[in-house]
């Protein structure tokens, strides 16, 4: 059930809702002082929505893009009745707009929806079955569907690179770091430049006050980076990460917010591990680095950290970290960081050891099982008997 509502909210294409989306830069606006976007939307009001022929007037909503706790919790609050309902239940007249990222990100960021609107009802219902949603306990709670080691597993080859180790399609180079010969991470440390050591140094959790904790991601469980906590560090990852390669514009705080839903939902459905980073006075999460370890090869999934741990050398931590990690394990034989969204980026790994591979299969091993802690996932009886049929057939193939 869970993969059909990512499809669905993923596509940000639910035509029947009669909603055009259209972004501009509002006139007379300059710099960030007030960053705000034009969308014009068609979308019917709560008397008429039951109707699909009814006749409906563009609406300019007014999206206010300064970023803010209370309307990031807005859009999770929306976010969790996504998860909660299924959009191809006939029986459920809202899952199918709840599944709507434009609607989303309008009724959370919007300052002008009339009160009667669908896009303001929904949200009022959403922040309503929430509950508290400015309590700690609704911040750390887990949410989504307990899915199985299997889907986990297949959930997470895309964004591993499968297209290219299994031939289907060629993809980004990978930054790729072979450990065979370092014999630990102090070995590795001594290959960096003078600045690069300066700034390991300066990632040490105690200098920084932070904490750091390894959480497992278990097959038939909640992800346990589900919370809205976890959420809001990727939702400002994503916007800082756009504003520095697009400019503070305010299309690039839309599209932030559609990856960021995205992404989000993403890596809480894959398998491996994350890296948990909170601040140590606080104990709010400041961060989260997601690993999965598969053949010879661990893999540096996903990485999200708020502003604050933007300048706390959390980044830096999570490469000593897997590094180490993967040094101190004899089944793992290459780190890989994926590909790199800019060349500056790529520069920054290269800058630490991590060679930009065309055809990084040649190196990175990934064939093989994925590679878990012992009693990391639970005996799912029939997600095991799938998982034989597969094996079973590949080999016949082969």
């Amino acid at each position: 059930m869970l993969w059909s509502r990512i499809l669905v909210i993923s596509s940000c294409c639910l035509l029947r809702v009669g909603y055009a989306f259209l972004a501009r830069r509002q006139h007379g606006i300059k710099g960030p002082g007030a960053p705000t976007l034009q969308i014009d939307t068609r979308f019917w009001s709560s008397q008429d929505r039951a109707d699909e022929e009814a006749p409906s007037e563009p609406i300019a909503v007014t999206i206010d893009t300064t970023l803010s706790d209370d309307k990031m919790r807005s859009l999770f609050a929306w976010i969790r009745c996504a998860f909660d309902r299924n959009p191809y239940d006939p029986n459920d007249v809202y899952a199918y707009y709840y599944s709507n990222i434009e609607l989303a990100i309008a009724s959370a960021f919007g300052n002008n929806l009339p009160k009667d609107s669908m896009p303001a009802k929904l949200m009022e219902m959403a922040i309503k079955s929430a509950g508290d949603v400015n309590s700690k306990e609704w911040e750390e709670a887990l949410i989504g569907d307990a899915i199985s080691r299997r889907e986990r597993e297949s959930a997470s080859l895309g964004a591993m690179g499968a297209a290219q180790w299994s031939g289907r399609f060629m993809t980004r180079p990978h930054s790729l770091l072979d450990v065979r010969n370092f014999t630990s991470v102090d070995d590795w440390v001594k290959t960096l430049p003078r600045g690069c050591k300066r700034t390991i140094k300066k990632a040490l959790p105690e200098l920084q006050n932070f904490t750091v904790t390894n959480k497992l991601i278990r097959g038939g469980k909640a992800s346990p980076h589900s919370s809205y906590a976890h959420f809001r560090c990727v939702v400002e990852h994503e916007v800082r990460l756009l504003s520095n390669i697009y400019g503070q514009s305010t299309g690039a705080f839309v599209n932030a917010l559609a990856e960021a839903i995205s992404r989000y939902m993403g890596t809480t459905c894959m398998a491996g591990n994350i890296k948990e980073y909170r601040d140590s006075e606080s104990n709010k999460v400041i961060g989260f680095a997601h690993e999965v370890s598969k053949g010879r090869t661990v893999r540096g999934q996903w990485f999200y950290c708020d502003d604050d741990a933007a300048t706390r050398y959390v980044w830096f931590h999570s490469v000593y970290d897997l590094v180490k990690q993967a040094i101190d394990d004899d089944r793992i034989d290459v780190v890989d960081l994926g590909p790199s969204g800019t060349d500056a980026f790529e520069y920054l790994k290269s800058k630490y050891g991590f060679e930009a591979v065309v055809d990084w299969p040649a190196i990175a091993d990934y064939r093989g099982e994925f590679n878990y802690e012992e009693d990391q996932n639970e005996e799912e009886i029939m997600d095991d008997m799938m998982r034989m049929m597969q094996e079973v057939f590949r080999r016949k193939d082969a």
